[in-house]
């Protein structure tokens, strides 16, 4: 049995608290997990990229593993590493702070929109959260863990 891995993440620092601020969050980050090991996510100033396991420490991480078949997890790996590389929706993120939703740029991403077309393309919008794929970089680290196929998956992660 397979799994999509998720972790919703908050630490210090100017930037985080900033997202948390205007998305009325507590997180402000949000990022899948590999079969190795790895996050991949989207990140101010690289874009989509699979980082280690530790390369970062957080003050407060919520992990959640959500049940999938073998297949769907390896067609999700493989969708995540062909988005490396993808730029990062700055535009999206100025969006946020002036509470203009429509300013974004297609075909780039920031985390929550990444998360949400990566779940909207393993379980669907019944399952995940009622959003159409255009419309997926409206979804915040907060909006995106209010999905209900999150409810009862959260686990402690192992270091």
């Amino acid at each position: 049995m397979g799994c999509v891995r998720v972790r919703f993440v908050a630490g210090p620092g100017f930037t985080g608290w900033s997202i948390r601020e205007l998305t009325g969050s507590l997180f402000q980050h949000v990022e899948f997990g590999t079969r190795a090991r790895t996050w991949i996510g989207a990140h101010v100033g690289g874009g989509i990229q699979e980082r280690p396991f530790d390369y970062a420490s957080y003050t407060l991480e919520y992990y959640y593993e959500i049940p999938c078949t073998d297949a769907e997890e390896l067609a999700h790996e493989a969708w995540m590493r062909s988005r490396i590389g993808t730029k990062y929706n700055v535009i999206d993120i100025v969006g946020l702070m002036f509470q203009r939703r429509t300013l974004t740029r297609s075909h780039e991403y920031i985390c929550s929109q990444f998360y949400a077309d990566g779940m909207l393309r393993v379980f669907g919008a019944q399952r995940f959260l009622n959003v159409q794929a255009d419309w997926t970089y409206r979804i915040t680290p907060e909006t995106g863990h209010l999905s209900p196929i999150l409810v009862g998956r959260r686990v402690q992660r192992a270091a």
